[in-house]
């Protein structure tokens, strides 16, 4: 489900590594104008709106962090810094409120960001007619689950302001990941005046919004829009860090165009697609870099022949994900099996949750055509098709064409018809339930391993497949229970994440994520996070 950061879905960063092997034909013509100190930036998509409540995608929520910031941010490696907030609440013994001390941040237009902006900011997200996909990211909050089902009204929900500069927040369990929730794009502030008097507009363009943070956007007219530009935010409480004036953004789809318009020295950075790597192999200004979106085939678990278990079984293990994340995608991709990524999050004790979880239904032959066998007898059929609906992009495509494959030479008698439709077509399919397969994909907002275990809890909005089961909506209570105890929160959290991947199987681990770019010389500093989104606010040219 690209968060849609489906496509394009946070912890310990670093930057970026040069590859440096092979036999490099390209060179760049021009540097970084160091003198103008403008950076030119070459993406593949697009802003569809500047709301942090309503936003979907990754481009939109980087445009939305390098112009607002919240209680807590991120610094040049990825590490949590206090922001907004001054870094020393009050904090309740139970763990389960906090009161912030908000530091005199202000809006682009001279107001000061009260407590009153986090207060509207949060209702809005929880409240039922944002309709925001989002909005089970509240559930962290006292009622917040009971508010965005419209259980409970708006007023209820575990936030207010107790004075212009105290926040008071209420959790619904103490949470070890509080601080990576706060600096998330959907618990970002809004100037609540400024948007009430845009209402449904709001965000809907450049002057339809307010910056706090390192950059106002400017030379946006909406979501058609294909080019964009950052200036640097005078008022930023931190201006004096940020070094590069301004930034200009052309969104180009065809990432063969932008990087030859890169080696023409008109961009300073520029996306590749994996078909385009082995042409820039041994490049010092070619990047690689493993990032934490995921990419999922989830199973419709409500109607047809995905509502059998063992079938579900077969396909998730049909099919070589290392094969294809090496001799295909060659960005820094790798195999993921199971719901959490690698370098998500580690065990008290340091070791990398997904390590020490273990591959969860990884590629096994054998194993597959056993649960393929089962599940051909159980539906008295020896052939099948199902369909694999895809938004039509590079990286959807070629995951398909390579899956499809797959399964049809390993499961004799499954055939596999990919349907390929607009992403928002793709997300309006998985919404009213109308798909058999989806190959979708998700970035996590943060570190918290339950938050991906979530989308499978019955009545979330995020859960597509449909699925339900006492036992693991029972588990992820347990899990919610136990946040004052991050070793015994995060058992719970293997136990279960092992039950669904291993057990249930509502959706299958497919990859996780890498991200190949180009990247000029003259760029010292480019902290790419986790996600894949870039921190502006610390790039360095010199």
């Amino acid at each position: 489900m690209e968060q849609h950061h489906l496509l394009e879905l946070v912890v310990g960063v670093g930057i970026v590594a040069l590859a440096s092997t092979g036999v490099f034909l390209h060179q760049q013509n021009t540097k970084v104008d160091t003198t103008a100190n403008t950076l030119r930036v070459a993406t593949s998509g697009r802003v569809e709106t500047l709301d942090s409540t309503t936003y979907s995608s990754l481009t939109a929520s980087t445009t939305i962090g390098a112009t607002v910031v919240g209680l807590y941010a991120r610094d040049a490696k990825g590490q949590i810094v206090d922001a907004i907030s001054d870094g020393k609440p009050d904090v309740s013994a139970d763990m389960k409120t906090y009161i912030f001390y908000l530091r005199p941040y202000h809006w682009s237009n001279g107001a000061r960001v009260t407590a009153q902006d986090f207060v509207y900011a949060w209702e809005k997200l929880a409240n039922p007619q944002t309709n925001a996909r989002n909005a089970s990211r509240i559930d962290f909050l006292k009622n917040g689950a009971a508010v965005r089902t419209g259980k409970k009204p708006v007023s209820s929900l575990g936030v207010r302001a107790l004075s212009k500069n105290r926040l008071e927040v209420d959790l619904q369990q103490a949470n070890p990941y509080l601080t990576e929730i706060l600096s998330d794009t959907p618990m970002l502030p809004i100037n609540q005046e400024f948007a009430e008097k845009w209402g449904k507009d709001y965000g809907a363009n450049a002057t339809r919004v307010l910056a706090n943070g390192p950059y106002r956007i400017t030379d946006w007219s909406g979501a058609n829009d294909t080019t964009w530009r950052y200036v640097k935010n005078p008022t930023y409480y931190h201006a004096k860090r940020v070094q590069v004036k301004s930034i200009d953004f052309t969104s180009e789809a065809n990432t063969t165009k932008g990087a030859k318009q890169f080696e023409a020295g008109k961009f300073d950075y520029a996306a590749l697609s994996p078909q385009q790597v082995p042409s820039f192999k041994g490049s010092r200004q070619l990047n690689t870099k493993r990032i934490s979106t995921e990419a999922f085939i989830f199973f419709n678990t409500t109607t047809g022949p995905t509502t059998n278990t063992d079938l579900r079984k077969a396909i998730a293990q049909a099919f070589d994900k290392h094969s294809f994340t090496q001799s295909r995608l060659r960005d820094g991709a790798q195999p993921l099996d199971g719901l959490v990524p690698a370098g998500l999050t580690a065990m008290t004790n340091g070791q990398d949750y997904r390590a020490a979880t273990g591959e969860l239904l990884p590629y096994n032959l054998s194993k597959a055509t056993a649960a393929w066998n089962r599940a051909k007898k159980q539906m008295g059929a020896n052939h099948l098709n199902l369909t694999l609906t895809i938004a039509d992009n590079d990286t959807a495509n070629l995951a398909a064409t390579y899956l499809a494959g797959q399964l049809e030479h390993n499961l004799p008698g499954l055939s596999i018809t990919i349907k390929k439709v607009s992403l928002e077509k793709r997300v309006a399919l998985e919404t009213a339930g109308k798909f058999e397969l989806v190959f979708s994909t998700w970035t996590p907002g943060d570190a918290d391993p339950m938050n991906l275990l979530a989308f499978y809890q019955t009545g979330s909005r995020l859960n597509i497949t449909g699925y339900t089961d006492e036992k693991f909506d029972a588990m992820a209570k347990q899990i919610e229970k136990a946040g004052a105890h991050p070793a015994q929160r995060l058992a719970l959290v293997q136990q279960a994440e092992r039950y669904l991947m291993t057990e249930q199987v509502p959706s299958a681990g497919f990859f996780q994520g890498g991200s190949a770019y180009l990247l000029d010389d003259g760029i010292k500093q480019f902290p790419m996070m986790p996600s894949g989104a870039i921190n502006y606010e610390y790039v360095r040219t010199h």
